[in-house]
């Protein structure tokens, strides 16, 4: 069959790609960009690239023409540089629109668990006005609605296993809300199932793994995989949740956003009953469907470290800000002092301290919201190596100074080093 599909540099959208080229059929692909994580990366046997925006259809909808059936495997979960209205309702209305236009035979959308008459997040609703308009249109269909689906490469369960990795992991509320994963294998194989077999059509059905686990439950599992006997858990107050969320929203930036949160306290979980009738078969349980993909020792090392990015960055951050607020605004006679023992006096001295301060508070500021990392990084070790260097050649003394104001740059260099490989 010749199959459009739309996602396939996705997490879910790649392995349906891969799925579909094994089962011998013809794809082709939309890729908004090029490069190892774009066009390129489709380069496989009876897959053809067409590069378009998907919110901007006008780009890429001529190319619907001459296939069999469309795919869509296009989803976001936090609104950045998009919004859902645009990804989940707009441009597949639009694809589904066209695929009738077209005579395409059937049309698989991968929506969500939750798009349904109680759905109340902007990400639910958003989805489901694209279900039913598919509905509506009288091509066949079929609605996949999934709950968190996990596997190789997926970004949701890769966060989970962070949490559960450290020493104490911070979880919102009780824990005790329920979520049904499912294995990303499982998900494809009902995808390639509804594009391939005809008496799958006019359907809408919910899919998850093969049962329902506590958030709680979740992170033991993860634990163990790890090497734990359980994930140690501080739950966290849904008000201070509230307002961690609250501070996300307003920044753009954050570990969960209010919606986020309300879809967690709502669940997600289903009867799988209509599923198994269905398509014949039953998911795997997320102990079985997490198994299935060996933990390595650098996904162990990834799991542990990767929480620590944002603190090492911002404690790094810390460093340059407050020096440079203390050297220009609480300390300004003991730099000028300091900088005479070196022989730098006059204007010379005023460039110097009050520059050097400034520049070290852009740098901190820099640092503590991301920007450039790897050059951020570059221009931080040359500094402190610059300033070791001068301070070394006129006060050697400070290397044996009780506080320690040279011996602090080798750890210092360190964290900065660790900093920029986290970031990359």
């Amino acid at each position: 069959m010749r199959i459009f599909l739309t996602g396939a540099t996705g997490f879910i959208g790649g392995h349906v790609l891969r799925a579909l080229v094994e089962r011998g059929h013809q794809v082709t692909c939309l890729a908004r960009r090029r490069g190892v994580r774009g066009i390129e990366a489709l380069a496989l046997p009876s897959v053809r690239a067409v590069e378009g925006e998907f919110t901007r259809p006008e780009t890429w909808l001529e190319h619907v023409q001459g296939h069999d059936a469309v795919v869509n495997a296009v989803g976001i979960i936090r609104e950045a540089g998009a919004d859902f209205e645009a990804v989940h309702t707009r441009a597949p209305v639009a694809l589904f629109e066209e695929a009738k236009r077209a005579g395409v035979a059937k049309v698989v959308q991968i929506s969500a668990l939750g798009a349904d008459e109680r759905a109340a997040s902007r990400y639910h609703l958003t989805k489901r006005a694209a279900d039913r308009r598919l509905a509506e249109l009288g091509v066949p269909y079929v609605v996949l609605r999934p709950s968190l689906v996990y596997g190789p490469q997926d970004h949701s369960m890769t966060f989970f296993l962070s949490l559960a990795a450290q020493p104490l992991t911070p979880v919102p509320g009780d824990g005790r809300y329920r979520l049904q994963p499912v294995h990303v294998e499982d998900l494809v194989r009902a995808v390639v199932l509804a594009v391939e077999r005809d008496d799958l059509r006019g359907l809408t059905v919910d899919v998850g793994g093969a049962a329902a686990l506590s958030f709680d439950e979740i992170l033991d599992v993860l634990a163990r995989r790890l090497g734990k006997r359980r994930a140690r858990k501080l739950h966290v107050p849904w008000g201070l949740m509230k307002l961690t969320a609250a501070v996300t929203d307003a920044v753009g930036r954050g570990p969960i956003t209010g919606e986020e949160l309300d879809m967690l306290r709502r669940e997600n979980f289903c009867d799988l009953g209509p599923f198994v009738e269905r398509f014949g078969f039953r998911p795997a349980s997320f102990e079985v469907g997490s198994a299935r993909t060996p933990l390595t020792e650098a996904d162990a090392w990834h799991a542990r470290l990767t929480p620590w990015r944002v603190p090492l960055r911002l404690s790094v951050a810390f460093i340059w800000l407050a020096t440079g607020v203390v050297s220009a605004f609480f300390a300004v006679d003991e730099g000028f002092r300091l900088l005479a023992r070196i022989g730098i006096t006059g204007a010379l001295a005023d460039v110097a301290l009050y520059g050097t301060s400034y520049f070290e508070i852009a740098l901190g500021l820099a640092t503590a919201l991301g920007w450039r990392m790897r050059l951020l990084g570059a221009v931080q070790i040359a500094l402190i190596v610059g300033f070791t260097a001068i301070l070394s050649a006129g006060m050697p003394e400070l290397w044996l100074h009780p506080f320690g104001p040279l011996t602090k740059n080798v750890p210092l260099l360190g964290a900065i080093v660790a900093m920029m490989a986290l970031e990359r």
